[in-house]
């Protein structure tokens, strides 16, 4: 015997559900339209009944001027109700055109009892994400453009210069050239590397490849990894790092901790302190990179995740604003959290918030 099997109930979608409310609203203020136009009748009609009972004579005049005022009742009524909408509709109709010709940003005014207001709301949104996006495709074709030009400037003048002085030059300064083709190469190569690594982690959805491994090692090794970085800088790393093992994506995760003290390391200036700290509390763990730079303000603050975003270009160093996009891209797969607190002339700490499972 064949079970016949229900079929589970659909939840409704988000936009289904403000669409429902946006048509509902409109209903509900056509019904008491229709309601007030069909009142009025009721007792325009009630008085003419009355006065045709009571008058033995038919007066035409007058009957005539009772449908006249009728008609005009119910032509106000229509008008407004014409007007109204018409108005919302006029609203709605210049925001898309605003936006169609490049007027990203533009928003509606949303009343609590706007007629289509679920639309109107869902043409907000689409304008700030439009603005977001020209704003992302204009920071990406400024800085990408920018920082990949001048390596290659660097790389094509210095080898131009080899090859057309040749035996003029000493070998000291053959080396310099050639150190100087190499560095610029290697940022040629991360830049293209931390785009190609941001465009896998925003298509990855979840993490598969999740193993147990030491927390505490993997940050003492990222921290030698830098070690020519900030011990030219003089830089003074304090460690507080307790034994933490944890579950999750070791290479991954080795991004984020190589992101978060290249970060420090740039914005710490000659002679500074970077402290890192590792603690675990139940079943979170919280790390920490602190720096004695110079800060952020706090519009920095909101927008530092930002892809191609760099907050002072002028001592970004080398690098296109991808860094903590990455780090945050890996935040968000692990399900955890990273808080920021910066003061200018104080410097900036970066905490991270992992649960163990």
């Amino acid at each position: 015997m064949i079970k016949k099997t229900k079929k589970k109930r659909q939840v409704p979608a988000a936009k289904d559900i403000q669409l429902n409310r946006g048509l509902s609203r409109w209903y509900t203020l056509q019904t008491f339209i229709m309601l007030g136009i069909s009142g009025f009748t009721t007792i325009v009609m009630d008085m003419l009944s009355k006065y045709l009972r009571d008058t033995p004579e038919f007066d035409i005049p007058r009957l005539l001027g009772y449908v006249g005022v009728l008609i005009v009742i119910l032509g106000i009524f229509m008008l407004l109700q014409y007007s109204a909408t018409k108005r919302h509709l006029e609203k709605i109709y210049n925001s898309v055109e605003m936006l169609a010709h490049g007027h990203y940003g533009h928003k509606l005014k949303v009343g609590k009892y706007t007629v289509f207001r679920s639309l109107a709301l869902d043409i907000n949104r689409l304008s700030e994400e439009l603005k977001k996006v020209h704003m992302l495709r204009t920071d990406f074709v400024n800085s990408y453009s920018h920082e990949f030009k001048t390596p290659i400037s660097s790389i094509s003048g210095f080898a131009q210069l080899l090859l057309e002085k040749g035996d003029e030059i000493t070998d000291e300064e053959k080396k310099k050239y050639l150190k100087i083709i190499v560095q610029e190469s290697e940022r040629l190569s991360k830049l293209s590397s931390d785009s190609i690594l941001l465009s896998q982690l925003e298509s990855q959805k979840i993490l598969a490849d999740t193993v147990p491994y030491s927390l505490d090692e993997q940050l003492r090794r990222c921290v030698i990894m830098l070690s020519n970085q900030w011990s030219e800088k003089n830089i003074d790393l304090v460690g507080d790092i307790d034994e933490v093992i944890y579950n999750g994506d070791e290479d991954m995760m080795q991004h984020l901790w190589l992101n978060l003290l290249n970060n420090a390391i740039k914005f710490t200036p000659e002679g500074g302190t970077i402290t890192v700290s590792l603690k675990q509390d139940g079943e979170k763990i919280i790390a920490s990179i602190a720096d004695t730079g110079e800060g952020m303000s706090e519009e920095m603050v909101q927008r530092i995740f930002d892809k191609y975003y760099q907050g002072n270009s002028g001592k970004s160093g080398n690098g296109l604003g991808l860094g903590l996009s990455i780090v945050y891209r890996i935040i968000v797969l692990c399900k955890a959290r990273i808080k920021v607190d910066s003061k200018l002339g104080e410097g900036t700490t970066f905490t991270v918030e992992l649960k163990n499972k």
